[in-house]
């Protein structure tokens, strides 16, 4: 630049009013004259493969919704969306939009439903019920919306903002906090609500009886130890980012509410059987434990006393998924040579005293 060259900021500043203005929008423009405008990056749907049992029953209920009849939805749009961004900001006042979306929006919530109702954890036995197991990137990349640019950075503006309606809409509670190895604060955590499912017009009778037939599929099938497994490996992971719901009491209550309204009486009556043996039995009165016991059990002696164990809540998941690991660390092999005596060196580093 030559000494009497004027920078544009300065034209820009000392231009009269009214006179042309560069801007960034108006020079991507004229840089991209003669071609077409991009619309948007990519199409969002589901073309994923369906798991077995219970997400398979919740990904066909979920296809076919309309999304231009979804009550809830028009409600909301009624009032307006209000982003995450603008969420703690007083002065913000959404806007009432058209009561049918557009087919971009409707085929972004498809999409996210049916990849969060085909990943998300049936299990009635964790902590908390219908978490979706994948993060965030990753449910972008199943929908098909991640976008990867020249340099790098990863975009999924279609799934933040799908997600950001559904939670409005109380079909999923997101549990939001700083991604350590990111470092971008985004979604950590997502489950599924239950007007998540009765909104499509799936009854709790139904929930509850297909739950309870999913448990008893996976216990008959083996699945149920590769479940619990993932799941471990899932709390792991957060409990690695520290990411933690302890202080969070709000979000707490409301996971248990989730889990009292879907969980059937059968279970739960069930579940206090089972911890009202494990207290037996850590009382002293080995006896009865035994009787309580059918023969053809005792191959599986300890694994069933260590799953009692954990599910009387005498240990934190934590405790339990930190002993498990520690052990497959020292003895990779030694759960598919020898269960029994995996589990029986299990219950021995939790100070269980064996029969």
């Amino acid at each position: 630049m030559s000494e009497h060259a004027i920078p544009l900021s300065a034209l820009t500043i000392s231009a009269p009013a009214g006179a042309y203005r560069p801007s960034r929008r108006g020079e991507a423009n004229r840089l991209r004259k003669g071609q077409s405008k991009k619309h948007r990056n990519h199409q969002p749907a589901f073309n994923e493969k369906t798991p077995r049992g219970m997400a398979a029953r919740m990904v066909g209920a979920l296809r076919g919704h309309d999304w231009k009849r979804n009550n809830d939805l028009i409600e909301l749009r009624s009032i307006g969306y209000t982003p995450y961004s603008r969420m703690f900001d007083p002065s913000f006042t959404p806007k009432p939009m058209r009561s049918t979306p557009r087919s971009e929006s409707r085929e972004a919530l498809t999409a996210l439903s049916l990849v969060l109702a085909a990943n998300s954890d049936y299990s009635p036995d964790s902590e908390y019920m219908f978490e979706t197991l994948l993060p965030v990137e990753e449910i972008a990349r199943r929908m098909g919306v991640l976008h990867v640019y020249e340099n790098g950075r990863k975009s999924y503006d279609v799934l933040l903002k799908a997600l950001r309606v559904m939670e409005q809409l109380d079909y999923v509670v997101v549990h939001r906090d700083k991604d350590a190895d990111a470092g971008q604060y985004k979604p950590m955590r997502i489950f599924l609500t239950e007007k998540h499912f009765t909104s499509r017009g799936i009854t709790l009778e139904t929930v509850r009886q297909g739950l309870h037939k999913y448990r008893q599929w996976a216990i008959a099938t083996g699945v149920a130890e590769s479940m619990r497994e993932r799941y471990e490996r899932h709390q792991l992971k957060m409990a690695r980012l520290g990411i933690s719901l302890d202080n969070h009491h709000s979000l707490k209550n409301r996971l248990k509410k989730i889990k009292r309204w879907v969980v059937s009486p059968d279970l739960r009556s069930e579940k206090q059987r089972v911890v009202s043996d494990v207290e037996t039995a850590l009382n002293g009165h080995t006896p009865k434990f035994k009787r309580i016991r059918p023969d053809n059990a005792r191959a599986n002696l300890h694994r069933d006393t260590w799953r009692r164990y954990t599910a009387g809540g005498q240990l934190t998941m934590v405790t339990q998924m930190q002993l498990e690991s520690a052990l497959k660390t020292e003895f990779p092999t030694l759960l598919t040579t020898d269960s029994e005596k995996f589990y029986r060196m299990l219950l021995e580093r939790a100070g269980v005293p064996l029969s």
